[in-house]
C-alpha cells in the first residue's frame, strides 16, 4: 500500500502565504486534492502567526489521515488491518496484557496506561502526532518524577513504533524522549555489611536472602525463584544456573561458601532454595529498622545489594567486562555505572604511578 499512500504537499501561493493539498494514487490512477480554506504563512513574522501554522498543520494532517483510511477502506480491503481510529489506550492495554508473566515489566506499562488516561483517555493511533507527544511529555513532567516520566515515555514510544510495525498506522515520527537522571546509587562497604551480619533481622530469611544478594549480585525476582535444580557442585564450587527474569539471559554463576552457607538448609521441603520468600511492604520496613538498627544511615532498599556487589568485584581488582558478564547486563553502559564509586581503585592507580626525583 505505500505507493498508494496520502501525500501532503505544498504549493507557493499569493500574498506569501502556502496552499495545502493531498496527492496519492488509487488503483494506478494519481489524484490531487486541495484543502480549501487550508492556508499557511510561508515566513511567519510573530508569534500569532507560528501559532496559527501549527493549528493548521495538525488540522491538515488530520484530513491527511482520514482521506488515507477511506481509501484504504474502500479500495483495498485486504489491508484491513491498518486501523488508525483504534482506541491508543486500548492499543496499549494489548501490549501490557501480553506482558503477562514478566511482572515487573507489565506492572510499568500499568503505571504509564493510569497516566495515560488522565492525560488524554480519547486519543486514538492517528492522533498521535508531535504536538501530542510534546504535551504528554509535559503531562509526565508536571506528574511524576523525571526517571518515571522518561520510563513512561518510554513505553509510549515502543507502542507507537509497535502500532507502524503492525500496520495500524503507517507512519509517525518520534520527538525527542526526556532524559534519564542520573541517581545516587547507595551500597553497602565491607564494615557495613558485617555490621549487618552481626545484627538481629525479624526476619532470619529475608536478612539471608539480601545478604546473599550482596554476595551473588542476583535480583531479589531471580532469589525468589531459585530452585534447589539450579544449584550444582563441580570440584568443590557451587554453581547457579539460571535464567534471569528481567533480561532472559541464562547465567551460570560460581558462588563463595559464604553465599552457600546464607541459603535454607537443604532439603526444606520445598523445591525453592529460599522457601516462601516474599516481597512486601513488611519486609521492606524490616529491612528498613533491621539497618538502622546496624548503625547505618543510608538509605537501603533490596537492590542495593546488587549495587553492592557490583562494588566489591570491582574494588577487588574485576574487570569492568567480567563484572558486567556476572551481573548479567545486557549492556556493559550498565555496569560502567559502577566505577564511579571504586574509591579503592582510584588509590590503587593513583599509589602504582612511578616516583621521580626532581
Amino acid at each position: 500500500m505505500s505507493k498508494e499512500k496520502v501525500h501532503l504537499r505544498e504549493k507557493v501561493l499569493a500574498r506569501g502565504m502556502i496552499g495545502l493539498y493531498l496527492d496519492y494514487s488509487v488503483q494506478g490512477k494519481r489524484k490531487q486534492e486541495t484543502l480549501k480554506g487550508i492556508k499557511l504563512f510561508a515566513k511567519p513574522k510573530n508569534k500569532k502567526e507560528r501559532d496559527y501554522n501549527k493549528e493548521i498543520s495538525n488540522k491538515a494532517r488530520e484530513i491527511r489521515n482520514k482521506r488515507e483510511h477511506e481509501i484504504i477502506a474502500n479500495y483495498y480491503p485486504e489491508n484491513a488491518i491498518y486501523n488508525p481510529e483504534k482506541s491508543f489506550v486500548e492499543f496499549c492495554e494489548e501490549i501490557a496484557e501480553n506482558k503477562n508473566g514478566q511482572t515487573s515489566t507489565q506492572s510499568v506499562w500499568i503505571s504509564m496506561i493510569y497516566q495515560l488516561r488522565r492525560f488524554d483517555c480519547n486519543a486514538r493511533l492517528m492522533d498521535l502526532n508531535e504536538d501530542w507527544q510534546e504535551s504528554w511529555k509535559n503531562h509526565l513532567l508536571k506528574s511524576v518524577k523525571q526517571n518515571s516520566a522518561h520510563t513512561y515515555n518510554n513505553k509510549v514510544r515502543t507502542a507507537i513504533k509497535e502500532a507502524v510495525e503492525k500496520k495500524y498506522i503507517h507512519s509517525q515520527k518520534l520527538v525527542k524522549g526526556i532524559p534519564y537522571e542520573e541517581v545516587e546509587r547507595q551500597y553497602l562497604t565491607n564494615d557495613e555489611i558485617q555490621a549487618l551480619y552481626k545484627t538481629e533481622c525479624t526476619d532470619d530469611q529475608f536478612k539471608r536472602a539480601f545478604l546473599f544478594s550482596c554476595y551473588t549480585g542476583m535480583r531479589f525476582s531471580d532469589i525468589k525463584r531459585l530452585s534447589w535444580s539450579n544449584v550444582s557442585t563441580d570440584n568443590g564450587t557451587t554453581y547457579l544456573s539460571f535464567k534471569q527474569k528481567k533480561t532472559r539471559l541464562v547465567e551460570n554463576l560460581p558462588i563463595r561458601k559464604e553465599a552457600k552457607e546464607l541459603m535454607d538448609e537443604f532439603p526444606n521441603d520445598s523445591e525453592k532454595v529460599f522457601k516462601g520468600l516474599k516481597y512486601s511492604a513488611e519486609n521492606n520496613h524490616k529491612l528498613e529498622v533491621w539497618v538502622l538498627k546496624a548503625g547505618i544511615k543510608k538509605k537501603i532498599t533490596f537492590h542495593c545489594a546488587r549495587h553492592t556487589n557490583a562494588v566489591m568485584l570491582l574494588n577487588c581488582g574485576t574487570d569492568v567486562n567480567t563484572v558486567s558478564k556476572m551481573l548479567g547486563h545486557r549492556d556493559i553502559k550498565s555496569t560502567m555505572v559502577y566505577l564511579k564509586f571504586t574509591d579503592e581503585l582510584k588509590h590503587k592507580a593513583m599509589n602504582a604511578l612511578p616516583s621521580f626525583n626532581f
